[in-house]
């Protein structure tokens, strides 16, 4: 692990759907960190986006005023490096780019909107690092993280190093509340259709859940203060244990009691009662899914995870690669659900990560786009569970309908079209699935697809072949040099086939070379 001498400082602003927060930290690595400030004001972005679709423009001057402090404040420290991003709210609102441009212009910062898979992320790359911490995944049962927001409901299921499953759901607090009259909240039977409502929800996951033995449950999100405190616990740490009979108890206070009662009996103002009352409610309906040991409460910030990300990324921590190394192996998970063949898309990974390494001066793309390479050849012929026949379409279907955590709808896309591109069509803006794409991703993704069709080649009769795969740049020719004691004629011809599209794209002819052991 190597890391930075010198002291740095960063700045993470989060636009959120309840709260607009600030937090500055001073760092030399990822364990020798601190917090200079944090600031934040409670905000109601989501309730207008979930009313009305669209934020006003009396919101947003509100927030950049808001964001001019924050701006003060970051100026003061000398922070020089910083990331503003924005979440459910002004994702799903109808005028979001209307309201990126205004806080451009009126602060000059720009805002970077989280797909809900990017947001899951860092949120679970916080809860993942103190969970570690505190000693929750030392242990061979897996460990079920679900983060509660105002918009959405994740599920991560972690075990020995790898997530083995993860939905993401569009159920949140406030989605939730705005999908009853206030009326409706008022009423004795609240209680009784909410349960209705989110036990419709978040049942599909049962079967899922079921096939595992989950020792703990970390439940997050910006709630689970509050929840703490209605519980009676004056926590000092991070992380609180909750004893599932208190939890019980709660439950059945919360049950017979309508918003206005409960607001008398916890002393909260309506907004908190209202946002509280179906996480309550959420609480129960998971722990009726599964049965576990412990369950941690944890009132995790979406900037934790950005921070601490951010700090992996610049000191090159060895955790970044761990969390990397956890997308991967969810890809790998996506892949086992559609039932593909694990051993040809192991090939096919492998052969087109050593093309990459290889042709690194000559592609000129980032590791992010070699990830991007990775999971695509995971998920390649995952179109083949529907239909045999132009499985590569199926596959882009299934990838861009898939959440896939980590990565933005961009990023999907490139992946997705990547897949489709695996097989029997090339990139051309005649095709829809290519003249989509903007001008920057079209340029990447053909530069992928280039390099995919030629590892699929290589293993293009699925028998894995082809051994002892050595690679060697010389002038415009690209020699692949393996070993076979088998027939390789159909990898040879299919090989011949796509060659002219990577040249067509590297200026690179590309010849197999096949010694026979």
């Amino acid at each position: 692990m190597t890391v930075k001498n010198s002291i740095e400082l960063f700045a993470c602003i989060h636009l959120g759907s309840e709260r607009i927060s600030l937090q500055i930290v001073e760092y030399a690595s990822l364990n020798d960190f601190k917090i200079l400030e944090e600031a934040g004001r409670n905000v109601f972005l989501g309730e207008e986006t979930y009313k009305t679709g669209k934020i006003s423009f009396a919101t947003i001057h509100e927030v950049c005023e808001l964001l001019k402090g924050y701006k003060r404040i970051m100026h003061e420290y000398g922070v020089r490096h910083h990331s503003l991003v924005a979440t459910t709210a002004i994702r799903e609102a109808k005028n979001r780019q209307y309201i990126i441009d205004q806080i451009y212009v009126k602060t000059g910062f720009v805002a970077k909107v989280l797909d809900m898979p990017q947001e899951i992320f860092y949120k679970y790359a916080a809860l993942h690092k103190a969970a570690q911490a505190a000693g929750y995944l030392d242990h061979k049962d897996a460990t079920l993280f679900v983060d509660t927001s105002s918009g959405g409901l994740g599920f991560i299921l972690y075990k020995e190093g790898r997530i083995d499953y993860q939905q993401n759901i569009h159920i949140g607090a406030i989605r939730i509340k705005e999908s009853f009259e206030l009326y409706q909240r008022d009423s004795s039977h609240f209680h009784s259709a909410l349960s209705e409502y989110i036990h419709s929800i978040v049942i599909p996951v049962r079967r899922e859940l079921a096939r595992h033995k989950i020792r703990f449950l970390v439940l997050s999100g910006v709630e689970m203060k509050l929840f703490g405190n209605m519980l009676g616990y004056q926590p000092e740490d991070a992380m609180i244990p909750l004893r599932l009979e208190d939890f019980s108890t709660l439950y059945e206070q919360v049950k017979n009691l309508n918003l206005s009662q409960i607001m008398q009996r916890f002393s909260l103002d309506e907004d908190m009662a209202e946002t509280v009352l179906p996480i309550i409610v959420l609480c129960k309906q998971i722990l009726s899914l599964i049965e576990v040991e412990k369950v941690i409460l944890v009132a995790n910030k979406l900037i934790e995870g950005i921070v601490a990300v951010h700090i992996a990324e610049e000191t090159h921590d060895d955790w970044r690669s761990s969390l990397r190394q956890q997308v991967v192996s969810f890809a790998r998970t996506l892949g086992k659900k559609y039932y593909d063949d694990a051993d040809h898309s192991a090939q096919v990974e492998k052969n087109a990560l050593l093309l990459f390494d290889r042709l690194l001066k000559v592609h000129g793309l980032g590791q992010r786009d070699r990830l991007l390479l990775q999971v695509a050849c995971i998920l390649h012929d995952i179109g083949k569970h529907i239909n045999l026949r132009r499985h590569y379409a199926y596959s882009y279907d299934l990838i861009l309908s898939s959440d896939i955590l980590g990565f933005s709808d961009n990023e999907k896309q490139i992946i997705a079209t990547v897949a489709y591109y695996h097989s029997r069509f090339r990139p051309s803006l005649e095709d829809a699935h290519f003249a989509v794409l903007s001008e920057d991703q079209r340029i990447v993704t053909a530069k992928l697809a280039a390099i995919i069709r030629i590892a699929d080649a290589m293993d293009r009769s699925h028998h894995q072949k082809a051994a002892d795969c050595q690679i060697t740049l010389k002038g415009n020719k690209l020699l692949i040099r393996v070993k076979s004691d088998e027939d390789m004629s159909l990898e040879e011809w299919t090989f011949a086939d796509k060659a002219d599209f990577f040249e067509e794209v590297f200026g690179i002819l590309p010849i197999l070379q096949i010694q026979v052991r």
